[in-house]
């Protein structure tokens, strides 16, 4: 939508709810009349004008909204001048978003009046001077976000009196000093982004889950990381850090990004690090470090360049001098005087090569806090996908909607964005990004980059132009048989690889926790892929607490393997179940949520009370046209499908639960 909001908006004294996000609504005249108007909404509680063309500063009399309101987001727009003092009457904010706009000044003190505040959004600005030491007072705050502006000085000591901070992000500012080790303090700190500072000192050892890079720290990397269990992202590059690499951060088992480039870090590589199941970015360049590199694990994908210049390591296997394991003949007097010149040259050309990687590699902004460094911007997405238009919107679920786009470069892709406003988005995001981040198998759908930052997260997968099998499955009524049998026993085929693959080759074994019609999709060559990975568990070869179903019953209804109901562990048995289901499902077209099951009768009793002698009543009637046929393929393919679930868990499952069993439906329902 377009054109100015009309002001007569304000008469409507009982307005509650006011939404105009991601539109192209601009200022009147009067510059944000917007806000005085809606000043007479005395029920107003949730207000967000985000991703519009306002313009204009902050009136005064945004301290006059309703006493009610609680969510107030005007980021990304062009509201420009200093943030007014009497924002802090809004006392019952629980979130306010003035990112990405013009702002300039100081941060106001009177934010901290704001006794409901938990999460407050200030970044990309251009705000100036010390962050306020009364931000202590906000014990309800959660995320401070001020990072991208030119904020100055020391790190509070008072915000490690925040009882309630998990995230704080403070990169690409201009803050100096050392880190207050009153952060160890925030028993729920989960996030610390200080990159791109002039930070310097010691790295305090209570503060953890950390990006550093581009800061003046010096000293030893403290041991003590590897304490906590749930690290994922470790940036500490581009800093003075010295001595050896601790070893003990080979324990750090959810650790995905490490780079500790451009440093003064000195003896071996840590063979542990090959144990690192995670771990997918690993940079080592530019130290002093010296030994072989170890080969295998985390080490099989390393590049060259992610350990180029330690003029101490070797390894021929990456481009680096053999190492030599014997001892040889001393050299003749010739080599004695040839070799330092030789090395002395090779270490000058070296150093200049060096030295402008660095001049470039600091030039570069530092990822922050992404599970990898992405490949797509927002706003690339939004051009892709023609600003989220409904037009290319493939499908909704409960965690978000995923959307058609095309790059500029012509190549189709689907954009999955994730509903953050959903309490499990973040957790969900997290395991599809764990479940695929390394998955290459044709049977298994595949993540090409991710696009994430604190109000947005989003996959970016292989646009599949076939859509899913439910579709193919149940076509909309008169579009007649759209698979054959052929077409399905070859699609249960392709999904056992799929799940033979995730249970048992997979870096990680993968529970995928919802197999159902919908989230199998099809290629161009209507090869079938698994896909959906947000209910996914990950297993370590380690683990010795399974996640049960108490704690989080995971499928859809219908597929959800029995014993999860009495929480049963959640183990690959469970993928199993919901393949028969599917199976069944296959050869019947009947969801197992038909209405025509009630009364204790299930997909699988139904298919029971059947047979054998009424079996063409339940099997689908597009299976009954050519039985000559089908009869034929059903032979071929019966010993290769019992081979198939004998391959896929090393057992056929003969006692399920519910006398659910798969010689039903490899035996008897295909004989």
């Amino acid at each position: 939508m377009t054109g100015t909001v009309p002001l007569g908006i304000g008469k409507m004294q009982q307005l509650s709810w006011f939404n105009l996000w991601h539109n192209h609504f601009v200022s009147g005249s009067s510059g944000l009349s917007i806000l005085t108007v809606l000043t007479n909404c005395s029920s107003l509680e949730h207000l967000d004008l985000a991703f519009n063309y306002f313009t204009g500063v902050l009136p005064t009399s945004i301290g006059r909204l309703s006493k009610s309101l609680s969510y107030l987001a005007l980021n990304s727009n062009e509201i420009r001048g200093s943030i007014p003092d009497e924002i802090g009457n809004l006392t019952n904010l629980t979130l306010l978003d003035l990112n990405a706009s013009q702002l300039n000044g100081t941060i106001p003190s009177a934010l901290s009046r704001l006794p409901n505040l938990e999460r407050l959004y200030l970044h990309t600005n251009n705000l100036q001077g010390r962050i306020p030491e009364s931000f202590c007072h906000s014990k309800k705050l959660g995320l401070l976000s001020l990072s991208e502006n030119m904020l100055s000085g020391q790190i509070p000591e008072s915000l490690g009196k925040l009882p309630q901070l998990r995230d704080l992000i403070l990169h690409h500012n201009q803050l100096s000093g050392k880190i207050p080790a009153s952060l160890g303090r925030c028993q729920t700190l989960e996030t610390v982004d200080l990159a791109n500072n002039k930070l310097s000192g010691n790295l305090p050892p209570e503060v953890a889950a950390i990006d550093v890079s581009q800061n003046n720290f010096s000293g030893g990397i403290p041991s003590t990381l590897a304490s906590c269990k749930e690290l994922e992202y470790l940036n500490l590059s581009l800093n003075a850090f010295e001595g050896p690499i601790p070893p003990l951060l080979a324990d750090l088992q959810n650790l995905q990004y490490m780079d500790l480039s451009c440093n003064n870090l000195s003896g071996m590589i840590p063979v542990a690090f090959k144990k690192m199941k995670m771990l997918q970015h690993l940079n080592l360049s530019s130290n002093m470090l010296a030994g072989e590199v170890p080969k295998g694990g985390a080490f099989a994908t390393l590049d060259a360049s992610e350990v180029m210049g330690n003029l101490g390591l070797c390894g021929g296997w990456i481009n680096l001098p053999p190492c030599s394991h014997s001892k040889h003949n001393q050299p003749s007097v010739s080599k004695k005087v040839i070799i330092p010149i030789v090395v002395g040259i090779v270490i000058l050309i070296i150093s200049l090569l060096l030295e402008a990687f660095s001049y470039r590699y600091r030039s570069l902004s530092t990822p922050s806090l992404k599970v990898w460094p992405p490949k797509f911007s927002y706003e690339e997405l939004v051009d892709a996908t023609g600003g989220f238009n409904d037009e290319n919107l493939l499908g909704i679920s409960n965690f978000g909607s995923v959307y058609k786009g095309i790059l500029k470069n012509c190549r189709n892709i689907a954009v999955k964005v994730f509903k953050l406003q959903d309490e499990h988005a973040h957790q969900n995001f997290s395991r599809e990004c764990n479940a695929l981040k390394r998955v290459r198998y044709r049977n298994v759908i595949k993540i090409i980059s991710t696009c994430t930052n604190l109000d947005f997260k989003a996959l970016i997968l292989p646009f599949v132009s076939n859509g899913n099998l439910e579709r193919w499955l149940y076509p909309p009524e008169g579009s007649g048989c759209r698979l054959n049998l052929s077409d399905r026993i070859r699609i249960a085929m392709e999904i056992v690889e799929g799940m033979a693959y995730l249970h048992h080759y997979c870096f990680v074994q993968v529970i995928h926790c919802d197999l159902k019609p919908n989230n199998v999709l099809f290629g161009d060559d209507m090869t079938a892929s698994i896909a959906d990975f947000g209910l996914s568990n990950l297993i370590f070869s380690n683990s010795v607490n399974f996640l049960t179903s108490t704690n989080a019953l995971r499928g859809s209804i219908g597929c959800i393997a029995p014993e999860y109901g009495i929480g049963g562990n959640l183990t690959t048995k469970g993928d199993v179940y919901s393949y028969g289901i599917l199976v069944l499902e296959l050869l019947t077209r009947k969801r197992p949520v038909d209405d025509m099951f009630n009364e204790g009768i299930n997909l699988q009793k139904w298919i029971e009370m059947h047979f054998p002698n009424r079996i063409s009543d339940v099997v689908d009637n597009c299976l009954l046209t050519d039985v000559d046929e089908s009869k034929k393929s059903m032979s071929i393919v019966n010993k290769e499908i019992m081979f198939n679930l004998c391959y896929l868990d090393g057992i056929v499952y003969c006692d399920m639960i519910d006398g659910f069993t798969f010689e039903i439906v490899s035996e008897k329902m295909l004989l």
